[in-house]
């Protein structure tokens, strides 16, 4: 068994792992980046078209994540919470940089300084 293990994680090696600290990746993982300041950025690879804050959308608008700003706690928070790059949210209310965001069937409120780390397009 543990043969087995060992000879289908070997395989899988060779497709384009991706390593986060002691995890290893395979797939559609988006990229992990460190910038200024200890924080972190995740991007899908397909990232594409001109970004901006989540904070600077307006109601009604439909929009994909396309990246997450901020340090490793913020970033872990947002995934937590399902907004994780390349899904579509809609927004529901916007008020002073505040925001509710609605994903399917939830709505998720996002105060003004999360909803500036979270980075998107139309």
């Amino acid at each position: 068994m543990k043969e087995n293990i060992q000879e289908y994680s070997q395989q899988n090696q060779k497709s384009n792992p991706r390593h986060f600290g002691a995890f290893t990746f395979y797939g559609e993982t988006p990229e992990v980046s460190q910038t200024e300041e200890g924080s972190t950025e995740i991007r899908p690879d397909s990232a594409q078209g001109k970004l901006f804050p989540l904070a600077m959308a307006s109601i009604g608008d439909k929009v994909r994540i396309v990246k997450l700003k901020g340090s490793d706690g913020t970033v872990r928070r947002l995934i937590g919470m399902g907004l994780v790059p390349g899904i579509e949210v809609q927004i529901v209310s916007n008020s002073g940089g505040s925001v509710i965001v609605g994903i399917c069937d939830n709505r998720i409120g996002l105060g003004a300084g999360m909803a500036q780390k979270i980075m998107c397009t139309n």
